[in-house]
C-alpha cells in the first residue's frame, strides 16, 4: 500500500478525464468506505500514539509521522457508529490531507484501491445526507460484486469535530461599498463547503445559485442559459461568476469546466476551481481546461478576494 501514492501524474491525469480512484476501507463492519486517493497521502500501520489529555473524545491521540504531529480521529466513533471501538494496534492510519492540513484517520483495515468514472458515482438520498448520519456520506457507487461503497465528507467529520463561530470564520469579509453586486453559480457535493461559500456570498451581498452535484450544475447552467436566451440576454448577464469544486458526484469539476468552455453561450464569463485537493498539478489541469482561476479550500478571505477581482473585471 505505501507505493501507489507514486503514481500522483498519472492520479492528476485521471481526474480530467472524469475519473477517480477509491482507497476502499472497513470500520470493524460489513460496510465499505471510500476516500479519494487523491487527498490520501499514505496509509501505514498504526503507530504508537500520544493521549492528548481534554481532547475530543474522537480524536484519539497524536502521531508523530517523520517529525509532523498528526492528530488521528477514529472514524467509527466519528460517525456515531454502535459498538465497541476497534483495538487501534490492529488497525491502519490513513493520512490524509484536507484544505492544507494533515489529519490521520484510524479504521479497522484497508481494502484496495478501485478505479471509477465520475458517472459512476451519485448523491446519496436527501434523507440520507441531511438525517442521523450528520452528512458525513457525501457520494455511494456500486462495486462489481453488488456491495455499496459509502464515500466520506471528511470536511463535514472535521468540521463536526472542531466547529467554528461564524464571527470567527467570516468576520474578516466586509461587504465593499460602492459595488456592483454580481451573481455567481457555485458547485460542491459537501455540505459543510456550501455552507461556508453560502456564508461569503452573503457577506460580501453577493446572490447566488447552487448545485450539489457536478450533473447537477450542468443541467442547471443549460437551464439557465436556455432561459437567458428565451428572454433575449446573454448568459453573462444573469450569471457573472462560476465557482466549482473538483470532486463531485456524476461529472467532476474538470469536466464540468471543459463542457462549460466548450458552449458559446458562456463565453466571457470566468470560472474559478474551488478545492480542497492541494498542489499545483490541479492548477495546472484547472488552467488547461479553461478555468480562469484556483483557490485551495477554505479560507473565506481568500475566496472572498478572488470573487471580488473577479466580479471588478466584470463591471
Amino acid at each position: 500500500m505505501s507505493s501507489f501514492m507514486l503514481e500522483i501524474d498519472e492520479r492528476t491525469r485521471l481526474a480530467g478525464a472524469n475519473r477517480m480512484e477509491l482507497l476502499l476501507f472497513h470500520l470493524g463492519g460489513p460496510e465499505v468506505y471510500g476516500i479519494n486517493v487523491f487527498k490520501v497521502r499514505e496509509v501505514v500501520k498504526m503507530p504508537d500514539l500520544t493521549v492528548v489529555p481534554g481532547a475530543d473524545a474522537r480524536i484519539i491521540g497524536m502521531a508523530s509521522l517523520r517529525g509532523k504531529m498528526v492528530p488521528v480521529i477514529d472514524l467509527r466513533q466519528a460517525l456515531r457508529l454502535p459498538g465497541h471501538p476497534d483495538d487501534p494496534h490492529a488497525g491502519h492510519l490513513i493520512i490524509s490531507e484536507y484544505n492544507v492540513t494533515l489529519q490521520g484517520l484510524f479504521v479497522a483495515g484497508v481494502d484496495r484501491i478501485i478505479r471509477v468514472s465520475w458517472d459512476q458515482v451519485k448523491a446519496p438520498p436527501a434523507l440520507v445526507r441531511n438525517g442521523g448520519g450528520q452528512g458525513a456520506v457525501t457520494a455511494v457507487t456500486m462495486l462489481d460484486d453488488g456491495r455499496m461503497v459509502m464515500i466520506l465528507d471528511v470536511e463535514k467529520i472535521l468540521a463536526d469535530i472542531c466547529p467554528r463561530p461564524d464571527e470567527e470564520v467570516f468576520g474578516v469579509i466586509q461587504a465593499p461599498s460602492a459595488h456592483r453586486p454580481v451573481k455567481v453559480f457555485f458547485a460542491d457535493d459537501s455540505v459543510v463547503a456550501r455552507k461556508q461559500i453560502g456564508k461569503t456570498l452573503e457577506r460580501l451581498g453577493f446572490p447566488f445559485v447552487q448545485a450539489t452535484t457536478g450533473g447537477e450544475a450542468w443541467r442547471l447552467l443549460q437551464d439557465i442559459a436556455a432561459k437567458a436566451a428565451e428572454e433575449k440576454k446573454e448568459f453573462r448577464e444573469v450569471i457573472q461568476i462560476i465557482l466549482t469544486d473538483i470532486e463531485m458526484p456524476e461529472m467532476d469539476g474538470f469536466t464540468l469546466v471543459k463542457h462549460i468552455r466548450a458552449d458559446p453561450r458562456f463565453q466571457g464569463v470566468p470560472i474559478i476551481m474551488h478545492s480542497s485537493l492541494t498542489g499545483s498539478c490541479n492548477m495546472e489541469k484547472g488552467q488547461a481546461v479553461g478555468a480562469t482561476d484556483y483557490v485551495t479550500k477554505f479560507d473565506p478571505k481568500i475566496l472572498a478576494e478572488k470573487l471580488l477581482f473577479h466580479s471588478q473585471e466584470r463591471v
